[in-house]
């Protein structure tokens, strides 16, 4: 195979089942010129190994990486590492895209740029039978010098991000990508992609938003860590906040400390999400004692974030007053909500 334009990095870890679906949408690109690197992160079912492998054996383009399992920040960097094209794209193996999604984005790149810019389109959400379009917050357009730096000031603490902090659904400059992997903390274990996208995109010196280009399918598994409950969740918050704020400081961005602050007051939305929608005892004693401890609460009380949708108004009243009452009628809301639309 020729020199590819793209290289396409697909992290695998116990897959098998969504793997051809995956796959087969890559593979039937209308963009030709790409390699796929397929990095088995020490898969334990069985299949998922042997289905790399098989994918290798028969596709040239496809590459096939095995190592000890690590995580999913070691097992995309070691794609990284393997790749060969200017132009990196993350795909998650339980996802799939449509088939002319490299030929769309990589017609939006500038070659004086092949080392310092991002593409970025939208996604879709596919749980079950129902579908949910998601867009950038930023509108579409190309952005670079004083626009760019602008929204460098702003990328995290919103609760609609004006860039999503994904490292699927893009192109990225390799040479960003690998100058940034230095910032990966392998114990964050939520918000993995803002551990590597945050520096990147404060290095880019152009991001393009397409418009419309809704080619990624992000198939929602409610046992994610992000949607699943973990005892890990808080301090692993506590551990984005601090790894966050080391991120903006080294790009000498002025509001380092507001972004962050701000940032972990909306992921607290989903820590409460997350402990309100868990079925065990005490949820109610429990989500108090972490929204009354001192420094969270304080947190809450002297960080200011804008909120429009109902749902998290409700939970952002529900942080600032964690009275037994309010906890619990905010509890039956969201579990009588999941039952309907479930």
């Amino acid at each position: 195979m020729s020199q590819p334009k793209i290289s396409v990095i697909i992290p695998v870890y116990n897959t098998a089942k969504y793997m051809d679906e995956c796959l087969e949408s890559v593979l039937t690109q209308t963009f030709k010129e790409f390699e796929v690197i397929l990095v088995d992160d020490g898969s334990t079912d069985g299949v998922s190994p042997a289905k790399c492998d098989e994918y290798a054996a028969k596709d040239d383009r496809v590459i096939a990486v095995h190592k000890a399992n690590g995580g999913l920040i070691s097992a995309w960097t070691e794609g990284v590492k393997r790749a060969c094209a200017d132009y990196l794209c993350f795909l998650d193996s339980d996802d799939w895209v449509d088939t002319d999604m490299l030929e769309k984005l990589y017609a939006l790149t500038d070659p004086s740029f092949s080392d310092s810019e991002i593409i970025s389109g939208n996604y879709i959400v596919e749980k079950n039978n129902e579908r949910r379009k998601e867009t950038q917050g930023l509108a579409p357009g190309v952005y670079t010098g004083d626009s760019l730096d602008k929204i460098k000031e702003n990328l995290l603490g919103n609760e609609v991000r004006p860039v999503t902090m994904s490292r699927c659904m893009k192109l990225t400059s390799r040479k960003l990508l690998l100058d940034n992997i230095k910032y990966c903390n392998t114990s964050i274990v939520m918000a993995e992609d803002v551990n590597i996208m945050l520096p990147t995109i404060c290095d880019a010196k152009r991001l393009v938003i397409a418009k419309d280009s809704y080619f990624y399918h992000y198939r929602l598994i409610s046992d994610s860590m992000a949607h699943g409950h973990s005892q890990k969740l808080l301090s692993n918050l506590e551990l984005n906040d601090k790894t966050f704020k080391e991120i903006l400081r080294d790009k000498k961005i002025s509001t380092a400390e507001i972004q962050v602050d701000r940032e972990f007051v909306i992921m607290l939305f989903v820590a409460m999400k997350i402990e309100l929608r868990h079925r065990a005892p005490n949820v109610t004693e429990r989500v108090r004692a972490i929204f009354l401890r001192d420094d969270i609460r304080k947190k809450i009380m002297s960080t200011h974030v804008d909120i429009s949708s109902k749902a998290n108004k409700l939970l952002y009243f529900c942080m600032k007053h964690p009275v037994f009452p309010v906890v619990w009628a905010t509890r039956f809301i969201l579990l009588t909500y999941d039952k309907r639309t479930n």
